[in-house]
């Protein structure tokens, strides 16, 4: 990304997210971008999934060997950032505009670049595309089926995800009940964002870290809105159009987007 563009997303951040960038920047200094940023999005991911009781324990030894490799005040600065995420997402749902958060700090840091070869869609160009399926779709499925389900085989930080979410309630449906979400990405740092970002919004859905073009699964986070809301059991109700629980769920919406493109509703 070049300066102009990085300039672009900081003159559009608000507060809390510059000094998110700031943090990880601190601690950044001694670990590496790379590492520190990985890590933080895996430990707020762990934070935010311990109501997944069936894989708490194993995730929390995750947590204590990523922990160890930083001081006290270092990883004060990683809890303040992870607390500013927070209320980076609080104002933007109050104001009823949501944002592809953690894809837009990820630019603000630079990590966006030739020489990584991972760069996040635009959020405007996200809701765009999300604004144009939504607009022929959405309100049929949820008419006939009481929610949507959308899959996205190459989640990224989840940007899409989100714009979905906004278009929906654009629409004036209420997207933590209107709509499941299944999520796949083969990079565990994207897994990571999704879900931390997906769990903020309260958005049910379950994230993968897999392959969609093998249907490889290695790990699955099943989202707090996704248990609370008891999302086994509306799926499993939706037996008229022969769906089924995970994993079989999961296998189909990876078949559903990867043959018909990057987000598909049904």
């Amino acid at each position: 990304m070049n300066h102009a563009q990085r300039h672009k997303f900081l003159n559009t951040a608000d507060e809390h997210q510059k000094i998110i960038v700031d943090m990880i920047g601190d601690v950044s200094q001694i670990h590496g971008l790379d590492r520190v940023w990985s890590d933080w999005v895996e430990i707020s991911a762990i934070a935010l999934a311990r109501i997944d009781k069936s894989q708490f324990e194993q995730r929390e030894a995750r947590y204590l060997e990523i922990v160890k490799r930083y001081t006290k005040e270092e990883l004060d600065q990683l809890v303040q950032a992870f607390a500013h995420l927070v209320m980076v997402f609080e104002k933007n749902v109050e104001e009823g505009q949501l944002q592809d958060v953690l894809g837009k700090t990820f630019m603000m840091l630079d990590m966006g670049n030739s020489r990584s070869g991972q760069f996040f869609t635009p959020y405007e160009v996200s809701y765009m595309m999300a604004k144009i399926i939504m607009a022929d779709q959405s309100s049929n499925i949820i008419k006939n089926r009481g929610f949507i389900r959308l899959a996205e085989p190459t989640s990224g930080a989840g940007g899409m995800i989100i714009a979905g979410a906004q278009a929906l309630q654009d629409d004036g449906h209420n997207y933590q009940k209107a709509m499941h979400v299944t999520a796949t990405d083969i990079d565990s740092r994207c897994v990571h964002m999704t879900y931390v970002q997906m769990a903020l919004l309260h958005i049910p859905g379950i994230v993968i870290h897999g392959n969609a073009l093998t249907a490889e699964q290695w790990q699955c986070w099943y989202t707090p809105a996704h248990i609370m809301g008891g999302w086994v059991r509306k799926l499993r109700q939706r037996t008229h159009i022969k769906e089924a629980v995970a994993p079989v769920t999961t296998e189909k919406a990876i078949q559903v987007a990867t043959e018909t493109g990057q987000f598909q509703l049904f």
